[in-house]
């Protein structure tokens, strides 16, 4: 290779220059943003004009010694930010040439006189492999092609200020470990992203249920942006290295599909907290949407965290997200070993708070065991940190679910989205508070709110149709339930949403088929239940009494709902039991009598004069 050529000060090229020592890129006069790495590119370039600059060369100009760096994906981000500065083509390159499989080369005409305001660019390369004859047209060629891409970019730009992002979604980080091991921590990466935008007042941003499907996905972008309906997308990459962490984004318009912006971040895993938040407001920054205050205060609550209680923290959230008995009680585990670590840490606290709310109603624990446990722990996790909307959602779920406190819940709810407005898990457990309540139309509001921000989340589509059922709209409950079922046709829960959905209409012969498909695919008290009180209502009377009395409880399950037999008694037409049972539910705290107000299911004892006294005693409006 030649010796590096000393190029004029400044250096013109085009209708730009750079200014070597104050390292600034001027287009006709006017300062032209460029970050660090795409500057020291382009010098790199500059250097040596019309040579081939390996990557290797690259690697240690830009990323010298042993610095920590995913260097393919930052040198292709300086190339793409660079040539989007310089409005070039990689195509048809008139500055930055890409010599495939080597690097990159400077083809432009380095020039010593100032640039006219009106002149184009000259492109002839100061060295080039074709001839002067054949090399020309071409030039001329790539330069229209290049002006057509600048006049697209203003394009895309004034577009960009006629349709602004309202809605984004941040897909699975690739993990770039070896051999795809610490998926748990991408994961958690990408939930912590997620959380950080979704504490925008005014960005709608799908939550991580949905995104997660399209890990390692090969779909295209702007099919991915339909599907979950949004302007736009965060993608990119996490990697870690003993106690340092790299995160690298990118921000993608969906409609028409446009890269606009990209960035790497990198420290110490202990600073973890900063550089989401950083990642997350740059973001945002690119997309000009305004913070409210109390957002942009939340935002910039950091504090270090040790690294072993960071990954136990993550394990526990990648275990919680999977619903199941096993995964829950792995959750619970990890959760309490990161507060072992660090008794300070409030999002562990939680996390805690909504992993307990969880086993009581899923019956794995009894009420008095689990419900205590996670008011206390989410209210000890708003002590340390009062912005923690995950903490007031699960202590609204305890005080609706355990103490029938339906004021108290409602605040909390309230208090929850107030701080983050896309939380498909807040807007979700509302709605079922409100139906609880008998607040058939908000709850209805609520949910399709969360299946808005999760459309592709089973338990909230699930959810919604019994909703929808509760609410008496009984052809939107099927509509809905079939529709959940095309999602997942193995999902017990979609079937026996289903099997509800027929069973509000009194059509027990639909019924029954679903709510057999949903017991063989899973079975679990709620389950048995229906399918017993199906039964009971064509008059398989012996079939209702065998499940009845085998409802005690399923795998992993600690709790025999009392609620659950009465609504199979009264079907029976066993009254005198029926309400046994519901006063049973009562004193119990039995988390299924919060559907007292609304349930069909109940229809034949509302008539019974025992029935107004007990929803007195649960301070339910009548």
């Amino acid at each position: 290779m030649s010796e590096p050529f000393h190029p004029p000060m400044p250096v013109r090229f085009g209708a730009f220059e750079v200014n070597l020592p104050t390292r600034e890129l001027r287009k006709r006069g006017v300062k032209i943003r460029l970050q660090e790495k795409p500057l020291e590119l382009l010098i790199a370039l500059l250097e040596r004009p019309g040579e081939v600059i390996t990557r290797e060369i690259l690697r240690e100009k830009l990323w010298p010694g042993n610095t920590f760096v995913d260097f393919d994906h930052g040198l292709n981000n300086a190339v793409n930010r660079l040539r989007e500065a310089l409005c070039d083509s990689a195509d048809k390159p008139l500055f930055i040439e890409t010599v495939p499989r080597l690097g990159y080369r400077f083809i432009g005409q380095i020039k010593a006189d100032p640039p006219s305001e009106t002149a184009l660019p000259a492109p002839e390369p100061v060295m080039a492999p074709l001839s002067e004859k054949r090399r020309l047209p071409t030039l001329w060629i790539a330069a229209l092609g290049v002006a057509a891409v600048c006049v697209g970019w203003l394009s895309v730009r004034h577009s960009l200020k006629a349709a602004p992002i309202e809605s984004i979604a941040v897909l699975p980080l690739a993990n770039l470990a070896p051999n795809g091991s610490e998926d748990y921590f991408a994961d958690g990466m990408t939930e912590e992203l997620i959380t950080q935008l979704a504490k925008t007042g005014s960005l709608r941003v799908i939550s991580r249920t949905s995104v997660m499907r399209y890990r390692n996905t090969s779909q295209p972008l702007a099919e991915i942006g339909a599907a979950l309906n949004v302007d736009a997308l965060v993608e990119g990459t996490v990697r870690r290295s003993g106690e340092r962490v790299r995160i690298t984004v990118q921000l993608v318009r969906t409609s028409p599909e446009r890269h606009l912006w990209a960035e790497a971040y990198d420290g110490d895993i202990r600073d973890i907290l900063s550089l989401q938040r950083e990642a997350a407001t740059d973001i945002v920054s690119r997309i000009q949407t305004k913070l409210v205050a109390s957002k942009a205060v939340s935002l910039g609550t950091t504090r270090r965290l040790d690294p072993g209680t960071y990954e136990n923290y993550l394990r526990g959230r990648y275990f919680l997200a999977r619903r199941n008995v096993d995964a829950m009680n792995k959750a619970v585990a990890y959760f309490r070993q990161a507060l072992q670590q660090d008794p300070q840490y409030a999002r562990a606290y939680a996390s805690l708070a909504v992993a307990y709310d969880l086993l009581g109603m899923y019956e794995v624990l009894a009420p008095e065991q689990s419900f205590p446990l996670a008011k206390a722990f989410a209210s000890e996790g708003l002590q340390l940190d009062p912005t923690l909307s995950e903490a007031y959602t699960a202590r609204a779920a305890a005080a609706s679910s355990w103490e029938f406190d339906w004021a108290a819940a409602e605040r909390d709810f309230e208090h929850a989205i107030a701080l983050d407005p896309s939380s498909a898990f807040a807007h979700h457990w509302y709605g079922e508070h409100l139906i609880n309540v008998g607040k058939a139309e908000r709850a209805v509001s609520e949910l399709e709110r969360a299946r808005e921000l999760d459309p592709l989340s089973l338990p909230i589509n699930s959810t919604l149709g019994r909703v929808y059922r509760d609410a008496r709209r009984f052809d939107k409950a099927l509509e809905q339930c079939k529709k959940t079922i095309e999602l997942d046709p193995n999902l017990a829960m979609a079937h026996w949403c289903l099997g509800q959905a027929y069973l509000g209409k009194r059509n027990f012969s639909k019924a029954i088929p679903e709510l057999e498909r949903a017991n063989a695919l899973g079975t679990t008290p709620l389950l048995t239940c229906d399918l017993a009180y199906a039964y009971a209502g064509i008059g398989r009377f012996a079939e209702a009494r065998n499940l009845l009395q085998n409802l005690q409880k399923s795998p992993g399950a600690a709790y025999p709902s009392p609620y659950l037999r009465a609504v199979i008694y009264g079907e029976l037409g066993e009254k005198d039991r029926a309400f046994q049972n519901l006063d049973r539910a009562y004193r119990e705290h039995d988390s299924h009598i919060t559907y007292l107000a609304l349930d069909p299911e109940l229809d034949s004892l509302r008539s019974d004069p025992r029935f107004p006294p007990l929803l007195r005693r649960l301070r339910i409006p009548e």
